[in-house]
């Protein structure tokens, strides 16, 4: 199904780059894994690898990715970014906000919101997870970026673990989603929101989009970081314009670089 689905695509993509070079795979370990390897071959920027199922899926903070076959979009994408190391959590940014823009119109009159940094909502329920992996070169420029997707579709249901927490656009739009054209739009809404963020002079477009959709602005949250001591917690300002989170706390304003929001007290 996954090179049906990647035919069908070829033929509605309004794309300059992204998909034109298009591979599906019915099965593998990690889309990002085989997108890596890819890239190390030379795969150009804005390369695409599909499958209907993942073995060895990983998400954030070394979890799994696991989805139903056939059901959803679980592709990666072969990145080339003119960007600097600490821009590059920008991509996601991007990501994020092209994912929303691209399943509004298959649920509404839903729409989708974000919560920082890489998950997609639909009524408060993740529906959407990202996973950027990049080499860096000598100069801390990245050489190869690749952004794996995991968006859920027309999945019915869910794991027991996570019966509360996730969502498909099926579920929420009441009717079963057609692959081919949302997978056509979200390519050429990715490749306009990439192409944003590397603008010169920089364009505040991206993160203006994100912050409209960004479901915990203005609101007290609790995040749990990798370098911290413990939980921080604070109002969320937005993001400054490398994607990073900005807090404002009890001890004054904090940027957070990488983090998982806990709870919101």
């Amino acid at each position: 199904m996954a090179l049906a689905l990647a035919e069908t695509v070829r033929d509605q993509l309004e794309t300059d780059r992204f998909g034109r070079s298009l591979r599906g795979v019915e099965t593998v370990g990690s889309t990002n894994t085989a997108a890596a390897e890819w890239a190390r071959n030379g795969a150009p920027d804005g390369s695409v690898l599909v499958t209907e199922y993942q073995s060895a899926g990983r998400g954030r903070h070394g979890r799994t990715w696991t989805a139903k076959k056939g059901q959803n979009l679980m592709f990666s994408v072969v990145l080339r970014p003119a960007l600097e190391a600490d821009r590059l959590g920008l991509v996601t940014v991007a990501a994020s906000v092209a994912v929303a823009e691209a399943i509004d119109p298959f649920v509404a009159p839903h729409r989708a919101a974000l919560k920082w940094p890489n998950d997609v909502l639909l009524e408060g329920r993740k529906t959407c997870g990202m996973l950027l992996e990049s080499s860096i070169s000598g100069r801390q420029e990245a050489e190869v970026v690749v952004l794996g997707v995991g968006l859920n579709v027309n999945q019915a249901t869910f794991p027991d673990a996570l019966a509360d927490t996730a969502t498909s656009l099926r579920l929420v739009a009441g009717r079963a989603v057609p692959r081919a054209p949302l997978f056509a739009r979200l390519l050429r809404r990715l490749e306009a929101r990439y192409d944003a963020v590397q603008s010169r002079p920089p364009s505040d477009d991206v993160r203006a989009a994100f912050h409209d959709r960004l479901a915990s602005l203005g609101e007290r949250a609790t995040f749990r970081v990798a370098d911290a001591e413990g939980p921080v917690t604070g109002v969320v300002q937005g993001i400054t314009d490398t994607g990073a989170l900005r807090l404002e706390t009890p001890d004054g304003p904090r940027v957070l670089h990488s983090g998982e929001a806990t709870r919101r007290p």
